[in-house]
This record gives C-alpha cells, structure tokens and sequence, in this order.
C-alpha cells in the first residue's frame, strides 16, 4: 500500500497526471504511432479509420501489482464524418489502497480517493496519400482526498506513412497542451518511427522503430521495438529505458495480438522496477465495415 504525500495536490495542480505516463491503450505500441485500440489518445492523427472501416468500437483496461495498485479503464468509438474520422474516448485511472493516517500510525478505515480522467474529442483527416492529421479536445480531470480540479486541453499530432521502400511510418503529437496553464501542467510531446525490415504487406512483415516522450520536470521515456506480424498473430515488444529526478531504469515491454476479420485482441505485459511483479494490459477492438 502506498501513502500519498501532502504536497501531491500542490505539485499537481489537476491530480493524477502521474497515473497518465503509464502506456494507457497500448499494447507495446508507440503512442505517436496507429496502435490497436485506434481512439489516439496520445496522437488523435493516429485515430485515422482504415478505408475498409466505418465504425469502431474499442476497449481496454490496465492492472499493475498490488504493491503499486494502479489499474485504469479505456474505452471509446470512432465513425467516419464528410471524409474525416470522428472519436470519443473515456480514460480513467486510479490507485487503490492509499491509506489514511492522522496523528499516529494508526490507519484509519476509509481510504484516500485518487484517480484522474481524460474525455477526448478528437478529428483527424487525410492531407494527401502519405499524411494525416488530427487535433483533440481534452477534459482532464483528478481528485485526491478532498481536492478535485478540472482543465480544458487541445492537442494535435501528425503521422506520415508509406514513406521510401521501407514503408516507413514517422508521428509527433503533444498530449496534455492547455495553453496558460501553470508551470505544474506542461504538456508531453512523443515522436515515433518504425520501418519494415522484412516482407511485403502489413499481415506479413517485420518492423523495427524507436519512440520517445518527454514531459518538463517530469520523467521522460525512450523505447526501441520490434513487431512481427505473421498472418492474424503479431507479437511486439523491446527495452524501455525511463529517467525520472536524476535516476533511470530499464525494462522490458512485451505483447502479443490477434487480428481476425475487423477485430483485434491484444495482451501486453510490462515489468516493473525494483523487483515489484510485473503490470498487465488488455484491449479489444472492433472495427464494423
């Protein structure tokens, strides 16, 4: 169980932005890149449905170990509009098991409410045969204890695909942008990559990409990666390396989907530092023609 610091609500001036670097809606995925879940969160370019798509429906949901006891939900849809494509999402987080205390060790039953949401608007729209583009409206809101605050955001993000011989993908986003918001909310900013190493189609290939995040005065995030696709199975995953107040850590972020027909499952698994057991993520997806 953890003990929530009292100065947490001054540090953070809406709570829980902590919980929001977890890899919310990815499968050992690139947030600047399209992923699985498809609803762009961290990119809303990245939200683009597929020409064979109308429709989507999508859904997720995180657990991290009982010494962390993070979890969050995911959930959204995403329809075609006069070219464009149209996405809602809901994300929530939350630790359980932050205990009370007052003048002694002594806990007390009920304990601390901590957890944030983001409610997204999002449109993005082909510019051409190799670029999309797309830009979100945020409701970003958190509690811990007593105090709740709330703050309106606008994000936006490209992604340019189909790129040289070795269908290459590039996306940068920024995630959490409110403009005038204090020193305490600065906005995330991720770029990806990958390439097709190997094969001929995106049911049968192999591709390598590295992404990064970076948040002011907040930890930042390097990942390198492989993903093999191989008719409906794909597997992906590579190092993470994090560096937050002066210290770094590496682990490992593994996944393994299922595509068939217009749906997707996908599983992911991601260790955790100083021994603690590792986190999981699920999400399903279901794209209607």
């Amino acid at each position: 169980m953890l003990v929530a610091p009292e100065s947490m609500a001054q540090r953070t001036p809406v709570p829980g932005r902590d919980l929001l670097s977890y890899p919310l809606g990815l499968t050992a995925e690139p947030g600047a890149l399209p992923g699985i879940l498809g609803l762009g969160l961290r990119n809303p370019a990245a939200s683009l449905l597929p020409d064979s798509g109308r429709w989507q429906l999508a859904a997720g949901s995180m657990q991290t170990p009982g010494d962390v006891g993070a979890s969050a939900q995911m959930m959204g849809a995403s329809g075609r509009w006069r070219g464009a494509t149209v996405s809602v999402s809901l994300v929530r987080a939350g630790v359980d098991g932050l205990v009370r205390t007052e003048t002694d060790p002594l806990t007390r039953e009920d304990d601390i409410p901590y957890n944030t949401t983001v409610t997204s608007l999002s449109l993005s729209m082909p510019a051409g045969q190799h670029l999309a583009w797309g830009v979100a409206l945020r409701l970003h809101s958190g509690r811990i204890d007593a105090t709740s605050r709330m703050r309106l955001g606008a994000d936006a993000g490209i992604v340019a695909s189909h790129l040289t011989p070795f269908d290459a993908r590039v996306g940068a986003s920024t995630f959490l942008f409110s403009p005038g918001a204090s020193a305490g909310e600065p906005p995330t900013w991720l770029v990806a990559g990958d390439a097709r190493l190997v094969g001929h189609s995106d049911s049968r290939e192999l591709r390598l990409g590295a992404s990064a995040e970076a948040t002011a005065n907040r930890p930042s995030e390097q990942f390198a990666f492989a993903s093999m696709r191989v008719g409906v199975l794909e597997v992906r995953g590579g190092p993470v390396r994090t560096v937050a107040y002066g210290e770094q850590n590496i682990r490992s972020r593994l996944a393994v989907a299922i595509h068939y027909g217009g749906y997707a499952v996908g599983l992911s698994r991601e260790d955790s530092p100083s021994g603690i057991a590792p986190g999981y993520q699920f999400i399903i997806r279901s794209l209607l023609r």
